[in-house]
């Protein structure tokens, strides 16, 4: 990182010690202590994705020196075309691991060249406190995890930030600020759209669920391609799945691989790490050094080439080419249905089975509650076979039954079948390319319906979808845009510098963060004054909020057909979010959970 090392000569020796880029800040009236303030509080970032990633820039080059990351997920190849932070030798790794490293290395150092010049006063009242060595320290779990990260954990902070991509984790950070005290930055975004707010309880704002949260439709691709919980993400996934099947370019679908790009990307970086390590001696700039890549040696390197080694695009492209997709118009061609149906198999099994292996293999699952199942080859083998038709051929058929792994299977077959005889022969012959996926398509609805119903089984999400209802979710998402995330994320330091300078002040102000603070949304058109970004005052809490003003929530349960574990699991869990719930019925618990809590001990009221 450039650290104005060339100017420093020139400076005056109030502000030698203060890193360029930070200069700014200093010069203004309340500018070294806002100054101390980020230079010295404890920040604690949730999520190393897409937001989380230009939130850990914008931390280390604001001279933030202590932060802690918490995430859960893995680097997948599909994050490197937008989470700049990860290169193609970090897949398979801990995001917030290989996150964390790459942004203490961009953190300022606070002493430039000693230029023999004593230190003015007001640089030495800043730099008071101040950690000598930055520390960016990664934590690879689930933030739900209440042994780790519980109350205690957050007061130690100075603020959190969220940089989430699903309800049931922000839910949890929420609440563990709430009890803590701790203000929280939260931010969002749905394709163009996008909005930052802050949560404080000792200001009186609003929390996350003061009010019904919408169903989420946009998904992160490293969630689609890696780590589905829900229907929706499969869905997603066989949507993809069509476009690289189907689609005029396979580079269009964010499940395309390509060994040879990401083997030249992996041999730069190289090349170029050699030509800095060839100059003369090691820079320090008074951050903590890191040493994945000399402490994992032979493992690493092994990693990165299984991480960079396709296993279906190969299959996917022959599939194709059987298929005419993407060829040259050739109408004369004759389809030969059992090669075609051979290598179907092929591509079905290298999607469905070998690269769920391979994943397995690379550890990407061991934090996970569920570790995938890869599909049989039994089940498999129905893509070779004649002797079944799938279910929407059959006299029976309807919309609303649900397909067993086989089925499934039998109904890819057949579309890559219609596909091959609309483009080589038949009746329809030269439509090509196929038609982009399409709701109201019948033939992409089968795809999508079969390939996500197979990617749920395989990671045990329930539940399974019929074509009927598959068609509702799949009409219904939204693209991401990596533009929103890198806006939302320069929003949500500003807040940060906000609460910061709030602490500063005297009187009603101190800390009242209704005052310095605004929830600010980021819109995809103008307003009418021209505006891209419209600020409101924080709202008030809702006085319904059964979070933040502890209110009651009246229940009708018929307990005839209702058992306590179903209450527990469909409402208290689910759809209300407690993680470690204690019930009571009069002035006896009924039902608790806890770290020193027998399971077996109310097994008997459930």
């Amino acid at each position: 990182f450039p650290c104005g090392r060339a100017t420093s000569k020139i400076m005056s020796s109030s502000t030698k010690t203060i890193p360029p880029i930070l200069r700014g800040i200093h010069a203004t009236p309340s500018g070294p202590s806002l100054l101390h303030q980020i230079l010295t509080s404890k920040i604690l970032l949730v999520g190393s994705g897409g937001i989380g990633c230009e939130l850990l820039k914008n931390l280390a080059l604001s001279g933030f020196r202590d932060v802690e990351v918490i995430d859960l997920d893995t680097i997948d190849v599909s994050n490197l075309n937008r989470q700049f932070l990860f290169r193609s030798r970090h897949v398979g790794m801990a995001k917030c691991v290989v996150a964390s490293a790459v942004a203490l290395g961009m953190v300022p150092p606070l002493i430039l060249e000693d230029d023999g010049l004593d230190d003015g006063g007001d640089c030495d009242e800043t730099m008071k406190g101040v950690k000598k060595v930055a520390s960016y320290a990664p934590h690879h779990g689930n933030v739900c995890d209440n042994s780790k990260f519980n109350v205690p954990y957050v007061q130690a902070f100075s603020l959190v930030l969220n940089a989430l991509d699903n309800v049931a984790a922000r839910r949890r950070v929420n609440r563990l600020c709430l009890a803590a005290s701790v203000p929280l930055i939260e931010a969002g975004t749905a394709g163009y759209l996008g909005q930052v707010t802050v949560i404080d309880k000792p200001s009186g704002t609003e929390c996350y669920e003061c009010q019904a949260k919408a169903t989420q439709k946009v998904y992160p691709i490293c969630t689609i391609r890696s780590t589905p919980s829900m229907p929706v993400h499969c869905i997603v996934w066989g949507k993809e799945l069509y476009k690289l099947c189907f689609g005029p370019k396979v580079e269009e679908s964010m499940l395309f691989e390509d060994e040879a790009s990401l083997r030249a990307e992996r041999e730069a970086e190289e090349n170029e790490e050699a030509g800095e390590n060839s100059h003369s001696g090691k820079e320090t700039n008074g951050n903590a050094s890191n040493k994945e890549d000399g402490e994992n040696g032979k493992d690493s390197f092994e990693g990165e080439l299984e991480g960079e080694k396709t296993t279906y695009m190969e299959h996917i492209n022959n599939l194709r080419e059987h298929m005419g997709i993407g060829s040259p118009n050739d109408n004369s061609i004759q389809i030969d249905e059992s090669k075609l149906r051979f290598v179907a198999h092929q591509s079905l099994t290298a999607l469905f089975q070998t690269e769920i292996e391979k994943q397995i293999k690379m550890d990407r699952y061991k934090t996970a509650e569920k570790v995938p199942i890869p599909l049989s080859s039994p089940d498999l083998e129905n893509a070779i076979s004649t002797d079944e038709i799938p279910p929407t051929e059959k006299d029976t058929y309807q919309q609303t039954q649900i397909w067993s792994r086989a089925e499934c299977i039998l109904e890819l077959t057949s579309c890559f079948l219609q596909i091959a005889r609309s483009t080589r022969g038949g009746e329809n012959k030269g439509m090509q390319p196929p038609p982009e996926f399409d709701k109201d398509d019948p033939l992409a609805m089968r795809f999508v319906t079969a390939a996500s119903n197979l990617r749920s089984y395989i990671f045990q999400i329930d539940p399974i979808q019929s074509l009927y209802s598959a068609k509702g979710i799949a009409g219904n998402i939204i693209p991401a845009i990596a533009t929103t995330n890198a806006i939302v994320a320069g929003l949500q330091i500003l807040q940060a510098f906000h609460i910061l300078r709030s602490r500063l002040l005297k009187g009603d102000a101190k800390n009242n963060l209704k005052e310095v603070c605004r929830y600010i949304y980021c819109l995809r058109d103008t307003t009418r004054k021209g505006y891209y970004l419209q600020p409101t005052k924080l709202p008030d809490p809702n006085p319904e909020c059964f979070v933040c003003r502890n209110a009651v929530i009246s229940l009708v349960v018929n307990t005839k057909e209702w058992t306590l574990d179903m209450l527990l699991s469909r409402v208290i869990k689910k759809e209300l979010g407690f993680g470690e719930p204690t019930l009571m019925v009069g002035g006896d618990i009924v039902y608790e959970e806890g770290e020193d809590i027998d399971p077996t001990e109310y097994s008997g009221n459930l």
